[in-house]
């Protein structure tokens, strides 16, 4: 649909879309983490739409492009549109679950069932079938509005900091706001003239949200994994279990003593190696509200105690423990290993953690 009224919102939608996809990029790579470059993915993709777009409107050679599949004609236009689209939801979705959970929950794979549905039903869909696609794209974009607003539910009473407090809120309401454009431009545009309405303002949410999620995160590059998950203790233990770095993220009456600590779980993991007789190395102890995550390499034993473990944890833990290995080589082939060498540590564990 061609709409010289459009160029201005899709020329806006556009910047946006590419400036909130230079700020998450740099916020990847901060982090180096799987949401973070979901994230990054999904931008990239929803900027190509607002290109797409944007081109279809004014550039002739782009909208005749054309595609046969048997005798049916496509627009390679509304090919890479539905493809964008549907990319983008799938990273920005599984972004929101790896940010929360180890592994998602089932119920993504209803997600899964029904973009890939929306996908196929839009391409091939006939004059028959138009309203076909429209059902699965509402039902696949309300499943993501609940699981935003179950995020936000989850994460906004633990955020205690006045400041970073109204940053968060800023990021949620980006979110939603962004959200808005896919019921007002994919659905509401497209079911009829009397809507028509919908199909020229959807740029505008589209753009507002971005351009609150850009500020959020350019305020705090982490801001993307925000969750309620905490990190509690982080212990480091040599081959022969001996402990040589401890730092406690929270302070607590219960708190025990880090040289205790890391004495008992070398000698955890160690029974539960033999009385299993495996060689393969424990990767986690649930213990109810706080988990154990555990990560073993050449020279050490990394212990990172949490309230709930996440994808984010799991995987900074494990760069962590290259980093660590690398960087004190020297001192961890000394013996025996000196651990005040290993006292500025703490900060590059708090700049990972928290």
């Amino acid at each position: 649909m061609q709409s010289p009224e459009l160029i201005p919102l899709l020329a806006v939608s556009s910047f946006w879309s590419l400036v909130t996809m230079v700020v998450i990029a740099r916020s990847w790579w901060k982090t180096r983490l799987l949401p973070t470059l979901l994230y990054s993915i999904a931008i990239a993709c929803f900027s190509g739409m607002a290109l797409d777009l944007l081109l279809d409107q004014f550039w002739i050679p782009f909208r005749d492009w054309e595609l046969y599949i048997g005798v049916k004609r496509l627009w390679w236009s509304n090919v890479l549109l539905a493809i964008f689209v549907v990319t983008g939801f799938l990273c920005w979705y599984f972004a929101i679950m790896y940010s929360q959970y180890e592994t998602p929950p089932r119920s993504s794979m209803l997600v899964v069932f029904l973009v890939g549905a929306a996908l196929v039903s839009e391409i091939m869909k006939e004059d028959w079938s138009s309203n076909i696609p429209l059902l699965i794209e509402a039902a696949a974009f309300s499943i993501i509005i609940v699981e935003i607003l179950r995020y936000a539910r989850r994460v906004l009473p633990t955020v205690t900091d006045a400041d970073r407090r109204l940053v968060v809120r800023l990021y949620f309401l980006g979110f939603m706001v962004w959200i808005l454009a896919a019921p007002l431009g994919v659905i509401l545009g497209n079911i009829g003239p009397e809507f028509d309405w919908a199909a020229f303002s959807w740029p505008i949410p589209y753009s507002a949200g971005l351009f609150m999620i850009s500020i959020a995160v350019s305020r705090n590059p982490r801001l993307l994994f925000i969750s309620k998950a905490r990190p509690m203790d982080l212990i480091v233990l040599d081959k022969d279990g001996v402990l040589l770095f401890s730092y406690r993220f929270v302070e607590s009456s219960a708190s025990v003593d880090p040289e205790l600590m890391g004495s008992a779980m070398s000698g955890i993991l160690s029974l539960i190696r033999e009385m299993l007789s495996s060689q393969k190395q424990v990767h986690r102890i649930d213990h109810g509200d706080a988990k154990i995550l555990v990560e073993s390499g050449p020279m050490t034993t990394f212990l990172l105690i949490v309230t709930e473990e996440t994808a984010r944890f799991r995987q900074s833990l494990r760069n962590l423990q290259l980093e660590f290995e690398a960087n004190y080589r020297e001192e961890l082939t000394s013996s025996p290993s000196v651990t005040s060498a290993f006292s500025d540590f703490k900060w590059r564990a708090r700049e990972v953690f928290l």
